[in-house]
């Protein structure tokens, strides 16, 4: 059985160079001191020939397990031509680094994070040919504490350092399990008393804030929001504060190094940032960071995806992945650029990435004739409504309006509509029955998807037979919450994207929450707009008498109508 592996850049060895690699690999070291230094001068002797660094790692009994060729960039690829199980991976490893001439001994911030997730318990780094006067100069580090990544433990000659017994394993395990960084604890560690529902995934925010501070807090909070609305849980926030963003990464180059040395003492599994990413950012962001990354819109339609309960939703919902995910494809692993030929090919040379394009495409031709025909379907059912008023409630997010149109028709039970304090808790439009007074007639009351600022565009365009519930109504109820302060922002985002689908029927603001919320924020909506009508869905305030304002608003054509149109353009 072959114990050791030769990993990295291999394509452009000759014979004899994996050879003299394989038999490096093979030697073995001592259990009682940091590494054997007769291999440690052929590996560097190796690393001049090939102009290239060269790093060792060395399990608790003395046998290397990898040899890696060339820089260390990517944990993923190290860590999975890592032979052995878990147990064997993460137990007293050592890891030994030529450094080329040129190379400092301090390890670049890259580097430090892969050596994080691997874990080892010291950090040998030499350079590959010694200074005039004999000394050879190296470095033994280790990871101690969780604000600085590695710490230089001793420095000097490489025999010296090589010959000196290793660190107890009590200096290497001041961090407790959950505070290491790197893959999570083997399975053969003593199980810990967890609730019996699955591990959330945890989730690094970052964040680059280009406004106020209270408007960037208000950013965090509502991504925090998606991200525990997807089913993550946020562990932490790296925010950078600049007015001018790199187009290749967004972030700067130190800024990510921190954030990657964040992530991996938080233990983080993914980094969800604040805005939307070009296919190239995410590959330079996962590069750089050595770690999956999502962008805003990728967690929303997440989101949609979980949410989506009805066919119909299904079914947009996958149209907007699918477009959204098309020109991501590039990149997205090796897998896609693998050559391909065959029948139902076109020839030898085709790349499994051009195949799943392909596929991809025709799914979202089909999708497309199907969301039509829903669209079509769907206003087949307006057209049969069109001698009854229709009112559509429409407004950010989470801002109540399931929870309105439940108290407004008084429904219970399985008729209610599911009203929940979660981010996109409904999509399908749900259309109710509304007796607003004894003597008016009735109107159907719609509830519409909840709007976002920045809502994807591959979104707002597979949603589009859904918001036409919206744009076909005689009036538009904006719901805002008024115990949440950023309520005047979300307003102006909810106008925003009316004006944007071409929404010209009558608006209302209705402000709701009006039991939780300052005083203050009332004399506020009032300034806003003088006509606002104030409710409390959950404690029932306001109800009456919002139904008695309803009763002439909104009828196509009445003076009241055009005289209550709000102005979108209002702060």
């Amino acid at each position: 059985m072959k114990q050791a592996l030769l990993a990295g850049r291999t394509a452009g060895l000759r014979p004899a160079q994996r050879r003299q690699l394989e038999r490096l690999s093979h030697r073995r070291h001592p259990e009682d001191a940091v590494a054997d230094l007769t291999s440690l001068q052929r590996l560097a002797a190796a690393s001049v020939e090939l102009a290239l660094p060269l790093s060792l790692v060395v399990d608790g009994r003395g046998l290397t397990r990898l040899l890696w060729v060339g820089p260390l960039e990517q944990s993923g690829r190290l860590l999975e031509k890592l032979p052995g199980g878990r147990r064997r991976q993460t137990s007293g490893l050592r890891l030994l680094s030529c450094c080329c001439r040129g190379m400092p001994l301090e390890p670049g911030p890259q580097e430090g994070v892969v050596a994080l997730d691997l874990q080892p318990a010291l950090w040998l780094r030499f350079s590959d040919r010694p200074e005039k006067g004999g000394q050879w100069p190296a470095a033994l580090l280790m990871h101690r504490a969780a604000a600085q990544p590695w710490e230089l433990l001793a420095g000097g000659d490489l025999a010296q350092l090589a010959g000196s017994q290793p660190p107890p394993a009590e200096t290497t395990a001041e961090l407790s399990p959950t505070d290491r960084p790197g893959p999570p604890a083997p399975a053969s560690s003593p199980p810990r008393s967890r609730p019996s529902q699955p591990a959330r995934e945890r989730v690094l925010l970052l964040v680059l804030c280009q406004e106020p501070r209270p408007a960037c807090e208000r950013r965090i909070a509502e991504l925090e929001g998606l991200v525990t609305s997807a089913g993550g849980e946020p562990v932490g926030v790296v925010e950078q504060r600049r007015s001018q963003i790199t187009p290749h990464t967004i972030w700067g180059e130190g800024k990510l190094a921190e954030a990657a040395l964040e992530a991996r003492r938080l233990g983080a599994e993914l980094v969800v940032t604040d805005r939307e990413l070009t296919p190239v950012q995410v590959r330079n962001l996962e590069r750089l960071l050595d770690l999956p990354v999502s962008d805003r819109s990728e967690v929303i339609l997440d989101i949609f995806a979980q949410r989506a309960g009805s066919a119909a939703g299904r079914l947009q919902v996958e149209l907007a992945q699918l477009r959204y995910r098309l020109p991501r494809l590039t990149g997205r692993g090796r897998s896609l650029s693998r050559q391909g030929g065959g029948i139902g090919t076109r020839g030898p040379g085709e790349t499994q990435l051009e195949k799943d394009r392909r596929a991809i495409a025709r799914r979202i031709e089909r999708l497309g004739r199907q969301v039509a025909a829903l669209g079509a379907h769907r206003a087949r059912l307006r057209q049969g409504r069109s001698g009854q008023r229709r009112l559509a409630l429409v407004g950010y997010t989470n801002a109540g309006k399931s929870s309105l149109l439940n108290a407004l028709t008084r429904a219970q039970g399985n008729n209610a509509v599911l009203a929940a304090n979660q981010l996109f808790a409904t999509l399908d439009p749900t259309t109710r029955r509304l007796d607003l007074t004894e003597r008016a007639a009735t109107v159907l009351l719609t509830d519409t998807v909840g709007f976002i600022r920045d809502l994807p565009p591959p979104l707002v365009e597979a949603f589009r037979s859904t918001l036409e519930e919206t744009l076909e109504a005689d009036g538009l109820l904006v719901v805002v919450d008024l115990s949440d302060p950023a309520w005047p922002e979300q307003r102006r985002t909810v106008h925003a994207i009316l004006d944007q689908l071409g929404a010209s029927a009558p608006r209302r603001l209705v402000a709701n929450q009006i039991d939780r919320c300052p005083a203050a924020e009332l004399e506020r909506a009032r300034a806003l707009e003088p006509d606002a009508l104030f409710v409390s869905a959950t404690a029932g305030l306001g109800l009456r008498h919002l139904k008695g304002e309803l009763a002439h608003w909104g009828i196509p054509g009445s003076a009241v109508a055009a005289a209550n149109l709000a102005p979108t353009s209002q702060d």
